[in-house]
């Protein structure tokens, strides 16, 4: 309202600014405030309720105190004003409503030319009082977006505490004795000095405990699962560079490696880079997670130890339900671009092997990735 302070400075110009005459300046502006909210509220724009406003005021000579001569005049009371109002030629009747008073009515409160204020300025200004309930919904979404913050913060902790508990519980993961991958070339394991570094990540989806166990996915692995984790790079060496062609050596390097002992159907015709397969008459006692490792890792064998294949087609199906068949089909290009490495027999050794098993193969849901994209269905 800088034009109506502006306009009650203009009245008061030139008068003695007495400690009465601040307060009446004061009060006179707060009513023409009042006045000027009221007329908005009614229905005038703002430039006819600043007309408005100023009319009911016009001059303070009859109500100003000029010169105070005594203590006694400090005091601006009831009396005081009334005294000025009688001066001024305006008897002081009981029986005389005040113009000033409040009225049940629904306009603007009038305010007389000649005469002063008689209301206590208001606290606040309409404009401010509004402003509470914004401050109470600032606090109360602070408040909410502290509580989501902190809730955040517990999860995340209870989340790192969970980890850490996982990590202590594989702490004690132990390397296997070597001669755990002495066997024959026949069982998919290699000869003494081959073994396959034993894994020992945490986390991992194939891990062997303190004990010895292997598991997989978080349950103890039967006996293929141990031969995939048993079989090392040395059987793979004696088939590197295998010839599509030669049929009676790429069989014997698929009944070497894990589940060996099922392969059937091997067919080297399908093409000049197709190499076609099954595993047939699968016992029922071999675990789902423990076939897709086996089906996995002699997949990666073959590619290394056949640089020349692109595509190995596999059809497998368990002895109780044989017409039940699943088809697969897994691609060099896809297998190598999920180890991030080409397949061949320069990593047909010690540090080839661990990058392939360790570092990848026994990686979670590395395995169930590679055979789910490698599965396909029967046209």
């Amino acid at each position: 309202m800088n034009e109506l302070r502006m306009y009650v400075e203009h009245l008061f110009e030139g008068k003695v600014l007495t400690p009465e005459n601040i307060e009446l300046k004061e009060e006179i502006y707060g009513n023409l405030v009042a006045r000027y909210e009221d007329l908005i509220a009614s229905g005038l724009d703002e430039s006819e309720a600043i007309a408005q406003t100023k009319e009911s005021m016009t001059s303070i000579d009859d109500v100003i105190i000029e010169n105070p001569t005594d203590s006694s005049s400090d005091e601006c009371d009831g009396d005081d004003i009334s005294d000025v109002a009688d001066e001024s030629g305006d008897s002081h009747d009981p029986d005389q409503v005040d113009p000033f008073a409040s009225t049940p009515h629904d306009g603007p409160t009038p305010i007389t030319e000649n005469a002063a204020v008689l209301h206590p300025q208001p606290e606040q200004s309409t404009s401010r009082k509004r402003t509470w309930p914004v401050i109470l919904a600032c606090v109360l979404i602070g408040l909410l977006v502290m509580g989501i913050g902190f809730a955040g913060c517990s999860l995340m902790f209870g989340i790192k505490a969970l980890d850490q508990y996982e990590d202590e519980q594989t702490e004690h993961v132990e390397n296997v004795d070597a001669s755990r991958g002495e066997s024959s070339s026949g069982s998919g394991s290699t000869g003494a000095g081959n073994a396959s570094p034993t894994p020992t990540k945490k986390n991992s989806e194939i891990f062997i405990d303190e004990n010895g166990q292997v598991w997989v996915d978080g349950e103890l692995g039967n006996e293929l699962a141990e031969e995939v984790v048993n079989a090392g790079y040395g059987v793979v060496a004696e088939y590197v560079d295998t010839d599509l062609a030669d049929a009676a050596k790429v069989e014997a390097l698929l009944r070497s490696l894990p589940m060996g002992e099922y392969a059937s159907d091997v067919d080297v015709t399908k093409g000049v880079d197709v190499l076609s397969l099954a595993y047939r008459e699968l016992s029922e006692t071999l675990e789902g997670d423990s076939v897709d490792a086996a089906l996995a890792y002699d997949v990666t064998a073959v590619f290394c130890a056949m640089p020349l294949v692109n595509e190995i087609q596999i059809t497998l199906a368990e002895s109780d339900e044989p017409l039940d068949e699943s088809y697969y089909v897994f691609k060099r290009d896809e297998v190598q671009s999920r180890y991030g490495v080409r397949l061949d027999d320069l990593l047909v050794n010690e540090a080839g092997w661990h990058q392939i098993k360790e570092d990848n193969l026994y990686r979670r849901k590395f395995i169930e990735n590679m055979v789910d994209v490698a599965e396909k269905e029967w046209k």
